[in-house]
């Protein structure tokens, strides 16, 4: 569906100051007035077990009244028995009792949900900003008018931490459950949209047991929390910064990373290596031929490795490179003496041996992979590094990961097989 067609989004070139921040509270409202089942969800939340909930909904002769607002003053809430401040943010709640400082002026609350004798009062943020301050100085005002404090009302007021991911992992178990009921929501499913479209990252991380096998960005969203849940354990370990691929430093001298990703067809699990990438770490395996394993096995389990070969063009940074199995090869290019010989750095004017090198010992077109005449000689370069290396992959497939990765707040399996991936390549990839 177009997405200028969703029923909260807003059909503007730019957003107003707090345009979004309003959407969103707005959104939220009307799919509390117009889906009862996200409402119920939502208020269980909220009272959290609270006998209060039980005696709102219990008698069916007389149904509680539910008036639901936004952008209220607080100087119009008065005269309920118990109230709940609730906050909405992408960060959680902070010591809501631990606030000291009031300001005695009429705030406007962003939302508020009245049920007979309980208010809610909702403040919601579009971002990690802590609202616990505000929210209490909203409520401080609300009891300020009838002359009392919060210092001797706190058994009448309960604060709630209901954060962005939270909300978001009740809207799509709700929507989920009531597409399977053939009771699709509009307003449900466009508010989730525009959630996602602001930061798909409030939205839960569904497990891989959850999804389809073409669900690629959801399963990577899993193995990033996994390398992230890996990396903060090891103390000795760091993300990469870079923003085209997950992964971490690798502690051997002959490799600098471990890299990891998702299949766009299968959903399979790819970890991979590339030992030699660099002169420096080619001297940590060219010493001799080195010998590959030709499976690692993860917690009693055997995973076949595919093996192939890199080489790598850089000058400060990387150029560009060839990938190749060993049948693309006329005569064995991966050998001490060419190593030793024939790697390193090469002036402009005898680049002309790497082509001689390269077209002796590789039987395709190695110049277009690399797109050799645009990226190199056409290049206002003046000397090219080269590096013959290996890149190294490991698949898990799916149906590995289903039974490992089931629930949405745990991934410690998933994350433990990222360890054992990492400790594998790291003691038995390359055989002494």
């Amino acid at each position: 569906m177009n997405k200028h067609l969703n029923l909260f989004r807003t059909y503007a070139k730019k957003e107003r100051t707090y345009q979004l921040e309003n959407d969103l509270t707005r959104a939220l409202a009307i799919c509390l007035q117009e889906d009862a089942l996200f409402l119920h969800e939502v208020l269980k939340s909220i009272f959290d077990g609270d006998a209060r909930y039980n005696k709102l909904f219990q008698d069916i002769n007389r149904p509680p009244v539910l008036q639901i607002s936004i952008q209220k003053n607080a100087e119009s809430i008065k005269d309920y028995k118990h109230i709940y401040a609730v906050s909405l943010s992408e960060a959680e709640m902070v010591n809501f009792w631990g606030q000291t400082r009031v300001d005695e002026y009429d705030p406007i609350c962003d939302l508020i949900l009245t049920i007979n004798d309980v208010c809610i009062v909702i403040e919601a943020k579009r971002d990690g900003i802590d609202c616990t301050a505000q929210l209490y100085n909203q409520i401080f005002n609300i009891l300020r008018k009838d002359n009392l404090t919060l210092a001797e009302c706190q058994d009448m007021v309960t604060d709630r931490d209901l954060n962005w991911k939270k909300l978001m992992t009740i809207a799509v178990t709700v929507s989920s459950f009531e597409k399977m009921g053939g009771n699709k929501n509009r307003f449900l499913n466009d508010f989730i949209q525009l959630v996602r479209d602001h930061n798909p990252e409030w939205l839960p991380a569904t497990p891989i047991a959850s999804l389809n096998s073409k669900s690629c960005n959801a399963i990577y969203r899993r193995i990033r929390m996994a390398v992230e849940g890996f990396e903060a354990a090891r103390g000795n370990l760091k993300l990469l910064t870079y923003n085209d691929r997950l992964g971490t430093n690798f502690s051997k001298g002959w490799a600098d990373e471990v890299l990891y990703g998702a299949c766009s067809k299968t959903g399979d699990l790819i970890a991979s290596i590339y030992p030699g990438n660099t002169k420096t770490q080619g001297w940590h395996i060219f010493h001799k031929d080195p010998e590959f394993s030709k499976e690692l096995v993860l917690n009693g389990q055997s995973f076949p490795l595919c093996i192939g070969y890199h080489v790598k063009f850089s000058g400060q940074g990387y150029v560009s490179g060839l990938w190749f199995d060993s049948h693309e090869m006329k005569k064995n290019l991966y050998t001490h003496e060419i190593f030793k010989n024939k790697t390193g750095r090469y002036s402009r004017d005898i680049w002309c041996d790497i082509e001689k090198l390269l077209d002796d010992h590789l039987s395709y077109d190695w110049k277009e992979q690399c797109e050799w005449k645009t990226k190199i000689l056409d290049s206002n370069r003046t000397v090219i590094n080269m590096a013959i290396g290996y890149v190294v992959t490991l698949t898990i497939p799916k149906e590995v990961l289903d039974k490992l990765d089931t629930q949405i707040h745990d991934t410690a399996q998933l994350t433990k097989l990222v360890g054992h991936i990492y400790d594998a390549f790291e003691n038995d990839l390359i055989k002494d």
